[in-house]
């Protein structure tokens, strides 16, 4: 890929490992974008075993010791909104998607977000390229061809701007030590390089990617899908959302179709 830089490589190289080792888990998005299910923790017997703690000792070991009282039971405390069993099971997703995108993903806040970070690292040099599906409303293009190669040479511009500019900070800087000006680089993180990323970094679009691990609960997760993919979601965070969707599906798939369940009979009562 043109134009790239080291940081940016080291993810393709990682992406690229990842959808090897486990291909069953991970999902490329758009030209640039990824997710992966890297782990959960409990099942669908967690739940069970969770919400009848108050009244047995009974405990099933897995999912494959499920009862049709069982999957009845799982039902009905979904259908009836009994949070906190569903509080147990936990997911840990990575995923690399555009920064416009995670604007609208943290404010499902009840969950734990790691975020590259252009402070210490510099900026994966990628912009989003919407393709036609994502340009098109009804099948009529609101950004034609025109304007989308316009929108790509201007994000490769900033890119570029970042990288000459950070080039030249870190020339001036090891000017100054050499001139004795500014102090010897001591050990750990160079405090002129690092405020030079800070400031540098403000130039970076919405479109650029960055690169984020999830934690999150089941009920918060549900929440998630609940609103994410919906058809009125943004065509972006939906493409996410559904490939999330069809990882856990895949993971945990007496869960996936009891919640798919309870959400269609909720929109079919509320219309």
């Amino acid at each position: 890929m043109e134009g790239i830089n080291k940081a940016t490589a080291e993810i393709i190289a990682e992406m690229e490992q990842r959808l090897a080792l486990n291909p069953e888990g991970t999902r490329r998005i758009g030209n640039f974008g990824f997710i992966e299910l890297e782990e959960t923790w409990g099942d669908e017997a967690t739940i069970i075993n969770t919400a009848r703690i108050s009244s047995t000792n009974q405990r099933l070991h897995s999912r494959n010791d499920f009862s049709e009282r069982d999957n009845a039971l799982l039902y009905q405390l979904l259908r009836d909104e009994h949070g906190t069993p569903f509080e147990t099971v936990y997911f840990r997703y990575r995923f690399i998607a555009p920064i416009f995108v995670l604007r609208q993903w943290v404010k499902h806040r009840i969950s734990s977000w790691n975020e590259f970070s252009m402070r210490y690292r510099k900026p994966i040099s990628v912009a989003y390229i919407p393709d036609l599906e994502a340009r098109c409303v009804d099948g009529f293009p609101v950004v034609d061809d025109q304007a989308l190669g316009e929108y790509e040479a201007l994000m490769k511009q900033l890119f570029a701007w970042y990288e000459s500019q950070y080039l030249s900070a870190c020339q001036r800087i090891d000017s100054a030590r050499e001139q004795g000006t500014l102090p010897a680089k001591s050990g750990g993180r160079d405090p002129y390089r690092g405020r030079a990323r800070e400031l540098l970094r403000n130039a970076m679009p919405v479109a650029a990617y960055s690169d984020v691990y999830w934690t999150v609960n089941f009920r918060s997760l549900m929440n998630f899908f609940k609103l994410r993919r919906k058809a009125d979601a943004q065509h972006e965070i939906r493409q996410y959302a559904d490939a999330a969707f069809a990882l856990f599906a895949a993971r945990l798939p007496l869960l996936a179709r009891t919640m798919q369940r309870v959400l269609d009979e909720t929109e079919r009562s509320s219309a």
